[in-house]
């Protein structure tokens, strides 16, 4: 089991790309001359046998340029599962639990404070039924200019990203590339809340000196 997709607190299928904006690599725009120093780089490339270094043709016959392999993190795609035979870095090993969570009745000012108070920069919002709903970020908080009474559920993230205990590190490090979400929920086969995973976490596993080359 892998990505889960709760959307009001029950899962979806709806895939992530539809719902959740990208946030890798954008595409790169062609760079228009902006100076005019720009269009004369322009008539040099455009003239470029002129401006050629002597002797650099000869150079480049005797010794020419090896091609460099490309880099590691363009190799594959993101949701490409680890090799078989790699170590086996489930979310289990690293999640963070118990799970702070609060009510979507409850205020930004009383989200704040606790978050404050336990250090901790994500809420996962419950239902009733104790159900998660979503999520919300000490950031959105900040930045969202209601008032400090007004309740959580004028601001929280409703269609959340979770996984399952037994989702490998690189999934969700790939998940945290490609999508603006700082944390993922951990639940269970019965929608249970069991462990959050943020940024942080896979930072802390990577600089423990876990052995990540499944993450390759």
């Amino acid at each position: 089991m892998a990505l889960v997709i709760y959307d009001q607190g029950y899962r979806i299928q709806t895939p992530v790309r539809a719902l959740f904006k990208p946030g890798g690599v954008e595409s790169v725009e062609e760079i228009k001359a902006a100076h005019t120093t720009a269009s004369e780089e322009q008539r040099v490339h455009a003239e470029g046998e002129q401006y050629r270094i002597k002797g650099y043709q000869e150079q480049l016959r005797r010794s020419p340029p090896r091609s460099k392999p490309p880099l590691r993190g363009y190799e594959r795609p993101l949701e490409q599962q680890p090799r078989p035979g790699a170590p086996s870095l489930p979310a289990t090993l690293y999640m963070s639990a118990p799970v702070q969570w609060i009510t979507r009745n409850a205020s930004i000012a009383d989200a704040r404070d606790r978050m404050r108070n336990l250090r901790i920069e994500h809420l996962v919002v419950m239902s009733p039924q104790e159900r998660p709903l979503g999520i919300v970020s000490y950031s959105q908080l900040e930045r969202s200019g209601q008032h400090p009474m007004v309740s959580v559920a004028s601001i929280y993230s409703r269609h959340l990203i979770a996984a399952s205990p037994d989702t490998e590190a690189s999934q969700l490090a790939a998940t945290f590339v490609e999508y603006e979400v700082g944390a993922i929920p951990i639940v269970d086969s019965r929608d249970r809340l069991v462990g959050i995973v943020t940024r942080t976490d896979l930072l802390r596993l990577l600089i423990s000196g876990a052995r990540i080359e499944s993450w390759a």
